[in-house]
């Protein structure tokens, strides 16, 4: 009879595989708080949620005008004083959203969040 053999983050709680929010959420704590300021500023100056009635296109030309902004050596917006790179990644973000949501009504199970195995050659 073999012997099962658990890896030490294994032997208490079975969660191997499932989402990590800590390596988002704790890792990146200012800049998702840059971002979600960008997203407060944007519903107090049209409406919370107003963003998905808007096209793509434009969110793709904002992302766009905030990055050359930050390529002109901008760091923040004249008109919010947030940060340009907040302002990209909200509409990035909301880009993104939206092309999830697509595939989703097209195919219900379709799955955005299942990943090859990265190669690990690198940490030899």
């Amino acid at each position: 009879m073999g012997v099962l053999v658990m890896a030490p983050t294994q032997l208490y709680k079975a969660d191997g595989g499932k989402p990590r929010p800590t390596l988002l959420e704790k890792d990146f704590v200012h800049a998702l708080r840059a971002v979600q300021a960008t997203l407060d500023y944007g519903a107090q100056k049209y409406e919370a949620r107003s963003w998905k009635r808007v096209e793509r296109e434009r969110y793709d030309d904002a992302a766009r005008r905030h990055r050359i902004a930050l390529d002109m050596g901008s760091l923040r917006d004249p008109e919010s004083n947030l940060l340009h790179r907040a302002h990209q990644i909200i509409c990035e973000l909301m880009i993104l959203e939206g092309e999830i949501e697509q595939l989703l009504e097209a195919d219900s199970s379709f799955d955005y969040t299942t990943f090859n195995k990265p190669p690990l050659d690198h940490k030899k």
